[in-house]
């Protein structure tokens, strides 16, 4: 028998039921995922079977029972089926704030430019998983002088704006001898086409001191003839470096920089400015 204070003992032990959870705050990368998806034609069996994850653990994101996913390759994954720039993701940009500067410069640029991932893949020439991992921040970012060359071209940037490209390189220079005159005459090219107002800096472009007794290696500007100008004018709306023309030109550097500085005349090399010409579009 269970006396008056025996009950109310009891009920002081009952457990007592917690108040109901918080709905959890509703990422917007949910809607987006959905709109983006019903834009593509791509309904939710296809995406889970695109994706690999289950119905149900896919039905819990898109009602937003459990945490949007923040997992890099999940999230491009996602962007890929989706066909839509991960970086749209407030998730994904979380990640890519967390990169090293140089690879934050990439994202920006990117879009600046409008450019997906996919398509500056395509326009650089260098591994894609590669490329995708210093996207990532998998791997550091490169201090091959070529390599951010190719970076940068493909998006229209001088390879000094990274400051990889001015850090010492040692053990790949004892590999090629000729990394440091390259990479010094590049960078010497840019501050004169910077300096004759042949391209504009970059806000993010990495602070140089040239010494100005350096670029009186350039002649004054009233002895280049007007196609030379028409050159430096094209190189630097398309943020090509000097190494990289040599590269897609097919011609010889030597005689290119006795153009560039002025040592020779564009009749002087007919091949040579041939060439440039049909890789810069000159008429």
């Amino acid at each position: 028998m269970i006396t008056i204070t025996d009950r109310s003992r009891s009920l002081t032990r009952m457990p007592v039921r917690s108040e109901a959870k918080a709905s959890r705050p509703r990422s917007p990368s949910v809607e987006l995922l959905k709109t983006s998806l019903d834009d593509a034609g791509v309904n939710r069996k296809t995406f889970v079977k695109e994706t690999g994850l289950s119905y149900e653990y896919v039905s819990r994101i898109f009602n937003s029972k459990v945490k949007f996913p923040t997992v890099r390759e999940t999230l491009e994954r996602f962007a890929e089926v989706a066909q839509i720039d991960p970086m749209r993701f407030t998730e994904y940009q979380s990640l890519v704030d967390a990169l090293p500067d140089s690879t934050r410069q990439i994202w920006a640029r990117m879009q600046e430019k409008g450019i997906s991932r996919q398509e500056f893949a395509n326009r650089v020439e260098i591994s894609r998983t590669y490329l995708y991992e210093i996207l990532r921040g998998d791997v550091p970012f490169p201090r091959n002088p070529e390599v951010i060359e190719k970076i940068a071209t493909a998006i229209e940037l001088p390879p000094e704006t990274f400051a990889e490209y001015l850090a010492p390189v040692e053990d790949w220079a004892l590999r090629n001898p000729a990394a440091i005159e390259q990479v010094f005459f590049n960078i010497l090219v840019g501050q004169f086409l910077l300096k004759r107002g042949y391209r504009k800096a970059e806000a993010n472009e990495a602070s140089l001191k040239i010494s100005e007794d350096l670029l009186v290696s350039f002649p004054p500007e009233d002895s280049y003839e007007a196609m030379m100008k028409k050159v430096f004018t094209s190189i630097g709306k398309k943020g090509l470096s000097f190494q990289k023309l040599v590269q897609e030109a097919n011609v010889s550097s030597d005689e290119l920089r006795a153009l560039f500085l002025g040592k020779i005349k564009p009749e002087d090399a007919p091949e040579t400015i041939k060439a440039v010409k049909s890789v810069l579009k000159i008429r």
